[in-house]
């Protein structure tokens, strides 16, 4: 109908109704324009505040499980260090073996801290989002990336080379027949409290005396990695989860409460 009206009054040289009639058309261009880039930019934000939220969520989960650890190693490392004091002091009464034996069901498993970054890296890496992010923000998420992903790639090495110290030892300890008979009375085991460790399918036998097995350094190095890597994951865990709890409060998010308990 505008293009009809524009062309009669081209016809009838009525420049003032067709300049009127072409600031219709441009107007009603631009007004176009600005709403599909107004929804766009709102439809962005709700992009952008959904991934924040996950974000934040995964950083949760990540404190929690920090924290959880630190509770973890303070309930086994006592047992590893008794087993460290008998092979440094060459102790040999049946309390000392039995002490030692205790610890060979902790050392054989050393987890490193749970952390996952997908959904903060996600949300860090989308040049898209910058708009809707205040400097502070930027730089606290850009802080919150870079301890989680130092702590995991810390924790891993260090657990990594605890799950290599017992390559070699096969002239101190062998493996005992099957602990349980089946995976599913591992599961029974594991829920009723015991530690989910290969000792619960097959355990580690001294084939040595204990003065013996003292005096070989890989096996008492087997117990020292252990335990350096429980007091990196103890130490450094403090200190980030510290770092965590700080900069969800400065987001203006809660952080959960400390677990009481693995």
């Amino acid at each position: 109908m505008i293009l009809r009206r524009l062309s009669k009054h081209v016809r009838e040289q009525n420049w003032v109704a067709v300049a009127l009639d072409f600031l219709i058309v441009v107007l009603g261009v631009f007004i176009g324009v600005q709403i599909g880039n107004w929804n766009d930019t709102r439809q962005q934000r709700t992009i952008y505040e959904q991934s924040l939220d996950r974000a934040l969520a995964e950083v949760q989960v990540n404190l929690s499980n920090i924290e959880r650890s630190r509770v973890v190693i303070d309930e086994r490392l006592p047992t590893i260090q008794a087993a460290i004091e008998v092979l440094r002091s060459c102790q040999t009464s049946p309390e000392a073996r039995a002490s030692l034996e205790a610890a060979f069901s902790r050392v054989r498993v050393m987890s490193s801290i749970r952390i996952d970054t997908k959904a903060l890296d996600q949300l860090i890496n989308n040049d898209s989002f910058l708009p809707f992010q205040p400097p502070e923000t930027r730089q606290t998420l850009l802080s919150l990336s870079t301890t989680l992903n130092d702590l995991r790639a810390q924790s891993n090495d260090l657990v990594d080379l605890a799950r290599q110290a017992d390559w070699g030892l096969h002239d101190v300890i062998r493996m005992s027949d099957l602990t349980h008979g089946s995976p599913a009375d591992v599961i029974e085991a594991v829920r009723g409290g015991a530690i989910a460790s290969p000792e619960r399918v097959r355990q580690w036998q001294l084939v040595v005396p204990l003065d013996v097995a003292c005096k070989n350094e890989k096996f008492l190095n087997v117990f020292l990695i252990w335990e350096d890597t429980a007091y990196f994951n103890a130490v450094m865990g403090e200190v980030s989860s510290l770092e965590v709890r700080s900069a969800l409060e400065t987001l203006g998010v809660s952080a959960p409460a400390e677990d009481a308990a693995p």
